[in-house]
């Protein structure tokens, strides 16, 4: 049996579908905020270079910085415009603003290579993504 506060926990809309659901039909967050014990950083979306999940947790990468966010990538990515951020891979969400080229890895992969020379990994339903994004 549970308890009142366990029953009101399971019950209680996350912090995160409250703010999708309040936000307008077609747009997307401009900024991600991260809690960093009594730090609160605030990226905004133009710096995000790529989102990497890590097990329960995001990394943000933003320029030389990553910060780690107690979120799911799937949640964030509902957030983010979808002709801007692509998942290229089920761990990666890519800003396209950053992405210099795709280059085989192996025979029947890609990889992402952004502009400051980091590599992610694409998937072939990422490479679809992308494809479709891109044009071609």
């Amino acid at each position: 049996r549970l308890g009142a506060s366990a029953a009101a926990a399971r019950t209680a809309p996350d912090a995160v579908a409250v703010a999708v659901a309040a936000r307008p039909a077609g747009s997307w967050i401009t900024r991600v905020v991260i809690r960093d014990g009594a730090e609160v950083h605030v990226v905004p979306i133009d710096r995000v270079d790529y989102v990497e999940a890590q097990d329960d947790y995001i990394a943000v990468h933003a320029g030389e910085r990553t910060l780690l966010k107690d979120q799911a990538l799937g949640s964030l990515e509902s957030q983010l415009d979808p002709r801007r951020f692509v998942r290229v891979h089920r761990s990666y969400l890519l800003n396209l603003d950053r992405l210099s080229k795709l280059e085989p890895a192996t025979r029947d992969t890609k990889v992402a290579v952004l502009r400051d020379g980091r590599r992610l990994p694409v998937s072939r339903s990422g490479l679809e993504r992308l494809q479709a994004l891109l044009g071609g």
